[in-house]
């Protein structure tokens, strides 16, 4: 398996994110897009990188083989004085990169970028109640369990109960 390489993202990402999520869609994932477009993926990313330049977010990429193999994004809730220290963490990683501790690097390091340039107090997630890989690694890593939503997803056929955590980093 080839280096992994931990960086910010570029414009120029545009087709690594797209490659990233469409590869996720078709995998049929824990994730709550579907398949993405060019235009749509460059809108997203604009609007990502606008939002890193405010200091309204961080994000860090994971790259191997010249590829987007994965990345974590951490986002302020609001720009309102009274959340401005609270933020919403997301993650995403290639199935063929998973379990290699590729997100726990990218949550470790975005957690701390978050911590150093937007001053966050309050790491916030949700996610799917029957992805146990998710579960155990939010939680190896310091999430607490704080609330869930029954049948909040419909996945694979089902309703899914969504689980909310927190930490502070």
């Amino acid at each position: 398996m080839a280096e992994v390489i931990y960086r910010a993202p570029r414009k120029g990402d545009l087709d690594g994110f797209l490659a990233l999520i469409n590869e996720l869609a078709d995998e049929d994932t824990y994730i709550m897009t579907g398949r993405q477009t060019r235009v749509k993926e460059r809108k997203w990313l604009d609007e990502k990188l606008r939002a890193i330049r405010k200091r309204n977010a961080v994000m860090v990429v994971a790259e191997s083989g010249g590829g987007i193999i994965g990345n974590c994004m951490i986002q302020r809730r609001s720009e309102y004085p009274r959340t401005r220290h609270a933020a919403t963490l997301g993650i995403s990683v290639l199935k063929a990169h998973r379990g290699r501790g590729t997100g726990k690097e990218l949550m470790r390091r975005a957690t701390a970028l978050a911590k150093r340039r937007m001053g966050v107090k309050l790491l916030m997630l949700t996610f799917m109640a029957n992805n146990p890989v998710a579960s155990g690694l939010y939680r190896k890593l310091g999430f607490r369990e704080f609330g869930r939503c029954p049948k909040a997803f419909w996945f694979k056929g089902k309703y899914v109960d969504e689980i909310y955590m927190y930490k502070s980093p």
